[in-house]
Formats: structure tokens, C-alpha cells, sequence
């Protein structure tokens, strides 16, 4: 094995560790009844969404979801795991058999070429469940820790809330969305408008700031090609 290859290695077994072994992130103080499962909390209930309706452009046309994760597993694999303990389980995508053996229901988009917005209302609208966390099939590193960590605020009330880095930047797709949500979504779709930032913004979402938690920035990261994958794996 030569020298590059022997680099290249080493970074993925360090990544791999820095994943593995990550401490269980701190829960809010008001903290109550955290469960998996339904996630009964304060009479809301939580299922879980993968977003993977993407048409994966910038990856060459490779489903994200497919692609390795670094620890030996695929990307998709990785968010199965981290959502095991939710009762309701779904899977946006406009390609059915990605959701084959994988315990999640499929959701279509009722509005195809909308984004990840149309996937989030198509979901809303078919869950059984008060509302989503929701991941989507970009985020290699996210984990079981960060999907509690997301239901842990489900007794607080709002309508939707997701998680922002050390560095200030709100991740849209690594949150939690009630059907509180959806005449919103709904609203903003008719009008053109696709952007969730926006539509999380609208409905007065709330912002969780990884600073302060044992969670660390990796799991709200996200890749939209083979370069930028590559990098995280390596870093």
C-alpha cells in the first residue's frame, strides 16, 4: 500500500472513531418523558424522515443515499440506524425500490422538481405521527444521538425546529417539522416558493445551537458531491 492510500486510511479510521465514540449529548433542561418509539412527549408524537428525492446532479446521478458513509455502510444504512427506535418510519423518494428491506414507508412527491419542501409536504400529509425529524440523505454523520437530541424538545410546543452549527448556520434538514407545518408548506409550494429556510423562518421555527452539547458539527454536515464527500470522510 503505498503512502497516499496509507493517508487516506488512517483519516477514515480516525473519522470513523470521532463518530463512534461521540458522548451522549446534553438534554434540555425541561427535558421530560424522552422516548423512542412514538415519542410521547406532552401528547405529540414523532415519527422520522429521510429525505432522499433529490435528482442527485452534482453526484454524477448516483442516489446520495447509496453512496459509503466511512464506516463501512451505506449513507442510507446510517440513517436507518439512527432512526430504529421511531415507530413511524418513511422515506421520501420518487424511487420506491430505494426504500426495499429498509422498514420505511415511501412517500412520492405530490409536487416533483419542488425540493426537499414538496418530499417534507407529501410526508406530513401521509404521517400518522403530530410531526417528522427529519434528515436528509446528504448527512453522513448523522446519528441516533442527533435524532434524540431532536425529540428530546418535543414538549416545548413549536411548530418546527432544527439544528444550528458552532458557527452560526442553521441546517433546515436536520430538524423536527409538526403538521402545524403543512397549510404553510402548502401555501409556499402554490406560490413557486421551495426554499425551507424560508418556510422555516415563516412559521417561526426555532433554532437548537450545537454549542454547549457533545454533539459535534459532523452530524448536521452535508455533501452534494464526490469531492465534498470525499473531504468529509477524510477530515
Amino acid at each position: 500500500m503505498d503512502g497516499e492510500a496509507c493517508t487516506f486510511v488512517a483519516h477514515n479510521i480516525l473519522y470513523n472513531i470521532a463518530c463512534r465514540s461521540k458522548k451522549q449529548p446534553q438534554k434540555p433542561s425541561n427535558d421530560k418523558n424522552t422516548t423512542l418509539g412514538g415519542h410521547g412527549m406532552s401528547h405529540i408524537t414523532l415519527g422520522a424522515l429521510i429525505l432522499a428525492g433529490g435528482q442527485n446532479r452534482r453526484m454524477g446521478g448516483s442516489p446520495k443515499a447509496l453512496l459509503p458513509n466511512g464506516s463501512g455502510a451505506l449513507i442510507l444504512d446510517g440513517l436507518r440506524a439512527a432512526f430504529a427506535g421511531f415507530d413511524e418510519k418513511l422515506l421520501s423518494t420518487n424511487t420506491p425500490e430505494l426504500a426495499a428491506g429498509t422498514g420505511f414507508a415511501p412517500v412520492p412527491d405530490a409536487r416533483p422538481g419542488m425540493g426537499p419542501l414538496a418530499g417534507l409536504a407529501a410526508a406530513l400529509s401521509a404521517c400518522q405521527s403530530d410531526g417528522l425529524v427529519v434528515a436528509a440523505c446528504d448527512m453522513p454523520c448523522f446519528d441516533r444521538a442527533a435524532a434524540e437530541f431532536l425529540a428530546s424538545f418535543a414538549d416545548q410546543g413549536w411548530p418546527a425546529w432544527a439544528l444550528r452549527d458552532r458557527a452560526g448556520r442553521l441546517h433546515p434538514l436536520c430538524g423536527v417539522y409538526t403538521k402545524q407545518c403543512l397549510p404553510a408548506i402548502q401555501a409556499a409550494l402554490a406560490a413557486g416558493e421551495h426554499r425551507v429556510g424560508r418556510l422555516f423562518q415563516s412559521v417561526g421555527g426555532q433554532a437548537i445551537s450545537l454549542e454547549g452539547t457533545s454533539l459535534p458539527d459532523a452530524v448536521v454536515c452535508n455533501v452534494n458531491t464526490p469531492e465534498e464527500l470525499k473531504e468529509l470522510l477524510q477530515s
